[in-house]
């Protein structure tokens, strides 16, 4: 994904304006969110999208990592099958 380089001026209150090409590719909206930081004294300038706060659990480092190891588990192979809910729940007491 690579946008041609553009020269913005900053405007009065220290406004800018996003091209409309990058805006597009990004599917940048009014109202949307955006993540502004400094790194090796550049400005990075990332969009965000808000999680509802119910879900937000979803997305913290312990269950995106739960979530990883679950899925190298089914992919190799490392799972068990149950018949009934009482041979599940014998079997994550063990």
């Amino acid at each position: 994904m690579s946008i041609d380089s553009h020269k913005i001026f900053v405007q009065k209150r220290n406004l800018i304006s996003l091209p409309r090409d990058i805006r597009e590719q990004l599917n940048i909206n009014e109202g949307d969110v955006l993540d502004i930081r400094m790194e090796n004294n550049k400005i990075i300038i990332e969009p965000m999208k808000l999680v509802p706060s119910s879900q937000a659990y979803f997305w913290s480092d312990k269950v995106q990592n739960d979530m990883l190891e679950a899925k190298n588990d089914v992919d190799s192979g490392n799972v068990r099958e149950f018949n009934s809910v009482n041979q599940f729940l014998d079997g994550i007491k063990q």
